[in-house]
């Protein structure tokens, strides 16, 4: 695994928190971004309580996986033992995404899967909801980090979403998937009718091709 230099790491956590805060998946205050550092042992992770839509390079903080802040001035995200697990767990990744997208949060309050009505839905159909657990909490990173073992996405029960991905990007597109095939899921329902599912042949080929996303 190729670590990102630290400029690197710095410059794609605002890059993929400007786009996820633009789609709506960030809100004002809420979900986080993190990125291996350069140094083994620790990561550059966005901080707390401040405005999503207004982040710089300066703002972030490098911690070790036990929250000792290494640079920067702010207080870490209340979720970095989430993000320090996420790495244990899957230490092929170099990037992990939080966040509270609406439509996928209520997917999961709703306590709903993905039925195969398209092909997104087969590579995400892995997705392991995890039931509520106090945010910030170590009993939510361990469980996270256990659903993360089974698949790239968790949907947080009443709560939001957390990916990994062996690019800080692909960790972002499968949180973006995550959220606009629940989109298209809820679109179903509200249309009503017969539902068109893809052939369950074609399902079990495409299953094959789930590390696309």
């Amino acid at each position: 695994m190729s670590r990102p230099t630290d400029h690197e790491a710095r410059e794609l956590v605002i890059q993929i928190t400007n786009d996820l805060f633009s789609m709506g998946l960030l809100t004002a205050t809420g979900g986080n971004i993190s990125s291996i550092a350069n140094e083994e042992g620790t990561l550059w992770i966005t901080p707390s309580q401040m405005y999503k839509g207004d982040l710089h390079a300066d703002d972030l903080v490098r911690i070790r996986h036990d929250g000792t802040v290494l640079e920067g001035s702010r207080k870490p995200s209340i979720e970095y033992q989430m993000h320090a697990r996420a790495y244990e767990v899957r230490p092929d990744s170099t990037g992990a995404v939080h966040t509270h997208a609406p439509v996928a949060t209520a997917f999961g309050i709703c306590n709903q899967t993905f039925p195969p009505i398209n092909t997104d839905a087969v590579f995400l159909r892995d997705t392991v909801t995890v039931p509520w657990i106090m945010p910030g909490s170590r009993e939510l990173a361990d469980a996270v980090g256990e659903a993360l073992v089974k698949s790239r996405g968790a949907i947080l029960q009443n709560h939001g979403l957390m990916t990994v991905g062996p690019t800080l990007r692909k960790a972002a597109t499968r949180a973006m998937l995550l959220e606009e095939t629940a989109k298209i899921a809820l679109y179903v329902k509200q249309f009503g009718g017969e539902v068109s599912l893809l052939p369950d042949e074609w399902v079990e080929k495409l299953a094959g091709f789930a590390d696309f996303v």
